[in-house]
């Protein structure tokens, strides 16, 4: 029984860490007779195993890694086997089950501060204890580190720069195709991505159309559902009144691979476009994919079609490329109209009215891009009643 005790206290004045040239100190002790659950283990949180040549190998094993706050300690054919947890029964009370054969052990942490040699007291609200889990910052991707010396919690804590999230920010949120894009994705294709507010939602992404972009699809509906007069009441048949810069009603919004009647939830546009910087419109996509005849693009800076609200019902707008019919030009104006409650953008390209583009060989009043009361089946947006208009945000 003496020799039990003097390996008790042996242990114990072995196991201290933290900064006490400053006396504020992190002490670990150990009774390897009265500290461990026999029979008992913690599960789902264990982040490392090994094999071990002893129970205090283990132990010390997780007072050295700070992700450790216990271990659960295994004997099976005389091999020692040492698995360290991440978390322990005292955050996770319903994960400790009996096992037989297995010693479960917490991290039996202790903070004090010397005031003097002689004077150690219980660190308290006014004193700061350091665990030094912080000196190689175990925060991954520009984490920023913060020590927490509570007996009972986790030991250090990671706060994330945007977009990362995890107990060591070794996650990488997916805002939009373009975060992606970046991580290596190639196929165009349903994604789910996550806002600020934690809420995930899906989206169709096009990787494919130009070099370094990548595209986030917020509508997409066919002529039919636009332009038939029996859905006159309908929302679908609404979407030729729909405008980016205002509140309106999704359609399909968590369905958005229908390419016959979708139009993103309005949050999930707002949030989209504070990761991208271009817009565009495409024609027939899902039957096509991209086609630059009967094709627009647009810089979000120069023409901001979800922030800015238009003064006046047409104007002569800033275009990076605009394509209709084999009519085209680059950086150029061209005679737009975009109004709530009258008219989803589009571009006229019949009339010039001091505006860049010309779009020869237009039926007058030609609508081409959103809007459709005159078509040219000529216009791939509009070639048959299953054409489809697509818009979409994005950028590299």
């Amino acid at each position: 029984m003496l020799g039990a005790k003097f390996f008790s206290i042996l242990i114990t004045a072995l196991q201290v860490r933290g900064d006490c040239a400053t006396g504020k100190c992190e002490r670990i002790p150990l009774n390897v007779y009265e500290d461990g659950d026999q029979d008992k283990e913690l599960v789902g949180h264990v982040f490392h195993t090994s094999v071990t040549s002893s129970l205090v190998r283990c132990y010390s094993q997780c007072t050295n890694n700070c992700r450790c706050l216990s271990i659960n300690y295994k004997v099976k054919d005389d091999i020692k086997y040492c698995e360290l947890n991440e978390g322990s029964h005292l955050i996770h009370n319903n994960s400790q089950i009996r096992t037989s054969g297995s010693i479960y052990y917490i991290l039996r942490r202790e903070y004090f501060f010397k005031k003097t040699p002689n004077h150690i007291v219980p660190c308290g609200d006014d004193v700061t204890c350091t665990n030094r889990c912080c000196k190689n910052n175990p925060c991954l991707n520009g984490g920023t580190c913060t020590e927490i010396c509570e007996p009972t919690s986790v030991r250090f804590n990671c706060s994330c720069p945007v977009p990362f999230v995890g107990k060591r920010c070794e996650t990488q949120l997916r805002r939009s195709c373009q975060d992606y894009k970046a991580a290596g994705s190639t196929a165009s294709g349903l994604y789910t991505l996550n806002d600020d507010k934690s809420q995930i939602f899906q989206v169709f992404c096009d990787f494919d159309s130009e070099p370094g972009f990548a595209w986030n699809l917020i509508e997409s509906f066919s002529l039919s559902n636009v332009n038939n007069s029996d859905l006159f009441e309908s929302a679908v048949y609404n979407l030729q009144k729909t405008v980016f810069y205002d509140d309106y009603q999704a359609i399909n919004g968590d369905k958005p691979n229908n390419w016959l009647a979708y139009l993103i939830k309005r949050p999930y546009l707002l949030w989209l476009r504070n990761q991208s910087t271009h817009w565009r419109a495409t024609c027939r996509y899902n039957t096509d994919g991209t086609v630059y005849t009967d094709y627009l693009r647009a810089s979000l800076e120069d023409f901001d079609i979800i922030r800015d609200v238009p003064t006046n019902k047409s104007a002569c707008r800033p275009y990076e490329y605009v394509n209709i019919r084999g009519n085209e030009c680059v950086n150029c104006t061209a005679d737009t109209w975009y109004e709530k409650g009258n008219f989803h953008l589009h571009i006229d390209s019949s009339l010039q009215r001091g505006c860049e583009f010309n779009g020869n060989g237009a039926k007058s009043d030609e609508d081409n891009f959103g809007f459709y009361y005159v078509v040219n089946n000529k216009f791939r947006c509009t070639s048959s009643s299953n054409a489809t208009t697509q818009f979409w945000i994005g950028g590299n």
